[in-house]
């Protein structure tokens, strides 16, 4: 009886179980985020995103892609960035450049919805990369400041509402909000700090052309 060559193969051992195959390759996936998490090695800035209510993609209605975040509260003048990925990996890459606006959050001119903003911060007074103290200066936040962020041709100004410190298992981020609203996100203290969150809402309130913009 001639033996089937394919069936010796890994390929032919996968095609017969792939069920199997899958399976075991989730589970792998799942128990290694889950050490991963235990030990303190998922990137800090995601562990907010546990819990959060899943994003209702029902719009039509387009908006703006935030280029450019200024908060002159908190010394904050950063670039945004709108990767297309929810991966770990690609957001965190992201971060190593500036700020990110999650993938599926508000968009800016939009009618409702938050926009969801984060970056890194730090205690560290030098550190090589700028993009490690982007959102250092939130903690400095009061209500009624003003945040601008910057798309291509307009500036929209958010007011702020409330600035928290929470767990980041208790960060639970609405995305599906009547209001315009903008979250902003950073890790309390330092660089891997595993604690807590500052979490500033905010609540739009204009929008002009940035040409009108005066200094």
């Amino acid at each position: 009886m001639a033996i089937d060559e394919n069936e010796t193969t890994i390929r032919g051992i996968i095609k017969k179980n792939k069920f199997s195959f899958f399976m075991n390759i989730l589970i792998v996936f799942v128990v290694t985020f889950a050490v991963l998490y235990f030990f303190g090695l998922v990137p800090e800035e995601f562990k907010m995103m546990v819990g959060r209510e899943t994003v209702k993609e029902t719009t039509t209605e387009r908006g703006e892609l935030p280029l450019t975040i200024k908060i002159p509260n908190a010394e904050v003048d950063v670039s945004v960035y709108n990767p297309s990925s929810t991966s770990t990996e690609v957001l965190d890459e992201w971060l190593l450049k500036g700020t990110v606006r999650y993938p599926g959050s508000g968009l800016l001119g939009q009618s409702s919805g938050n926009m969801l903003i984060f970056g890194h911060s730090t205690s560290y007074k030098i550190v090589n990369n700028p993009a490690y103290k982007a959102f250092v200066g939130l903690k400095n936040l009061k209500a009624g400041d003003l945040i601008y962020v910057y798309s291509e041709k307009t500036i929209y100004t958010y007011k702020v509402l409330s600035v928290d410190m929470k767990e980041a298992d208790q960060v639970i981020v609405n995305f599906n909000t009547k209001e315009r609203m903008l979250t902003l996100s950073t890790c309390n203290t330092s660089i891997g700090d595993k604690s807590a969150r500052y979490i500033v809402q905010a609540i739009y309130v204009s929008e002009k052309p940035v040409q009108s913009q005066t200094n």
